[in-house]
């Protein structure tokens, strides 16, 4: 099942769908707590850049990606993976195998978005997955990105936003909100507040559930790491 995010730029209240409260609604929901102090709560993130974003412009969304995850307890790491044969190697961990806290971020062009038949004002599409499962995917349609950025968007953070809702989809399903990162479509306030760098935030449920889900990956990874270590050792 793929969820997807659709972004509305009508200034019109009656043309955009699941607007509810603005911004200032959104407060942030830091404090998502884990009843072992010492459990690591992290995603791996692979990003294919089929959309070949500027290097300088990828990294400073991963930054502010980055920081929208850590506000809710979740750490990232970023491993920047070759689309094509030739392409340098950019993170040396592309090569490893994915577990079920490896998630895979695509960038996509417009060719390539186009094959996926999405509506038009289609900024995302997430993957839902099961816990357990390893490599989930993720889309952000660039071209839109584009169209965004040519209203006088910042595209980097507009790209940030997309990655981290999507994100949330594979983790939490494929439910929106009425504020902040998860509504269902981000408005030209929205949209105008995260380029001028003024935060939007996932609810506290939102946030619990999402720390949650990523502690639960990372416990299936560990789980999975011991048996194969044990079935190496001949330990059953």
């Amino acid at each position: 099942m793929l969820s997807a995010l659709i972004v509305g730029l009508s200034a019109n209240p009656a043309l955009c769908q699941n607007r509810g409260g603005i911004l200032q609604g959104s407060t942030p929901a830091k404090g998502a707590k884990s009843e072992d102090p010492h459990a690591e709560v992290k995603l791996t993130l692979r990003v294919y850049n089929y959309a070949h974003v500027d290097r300088r412009s990828l990294a400073q969304s991963e930054e502010v990606a980055t920081r929208i995850f850590l506000n809710i307890g979740i750490e990232t790491e970023w491993l920047d993976c070759p689309v094509l044969k030739n392409y340098r190697v950019v993170s040396a961990g592309c090569d490893t195998d994915m577990g079920a806290s490896d998630l895979v971020v695509r960038i996509l062009p417009r060719e390539m978005a186009q094959r996926l038949r999405m509506p038009g004002e289609t900024l995302g599409l997430a993957q839902a997955c099961p816990d357990h499962e390893p490599a989930c995917e993720l889309d952000v349609l660039y071209s839109r990105v584009d169209q965004l950025a040519a209203k006088g968007y910042r595209a980097d953070r507009i790209l940030a936003y997309a990655i981290a809702h999507e994100v949330a989809h594979v983790l939490i399903g494929p439910e929106h909100s009425k504020e902040g990162i998860m509504r269902g479509e981000w408005t030209p306030t929205d949209l105008q507040y995260m380029s001028w760098g003024i935060p939007l935030h996932f609810t506290r449920e939102q946030s619990q559930h999402l720390y949650d889900a990523v502690l639960r990956r990372n416990s299936s990874g560990m789980q999975l790491a011991e048996r194969s270590n044990s079935r190496h050792l001949g330990v059953e």
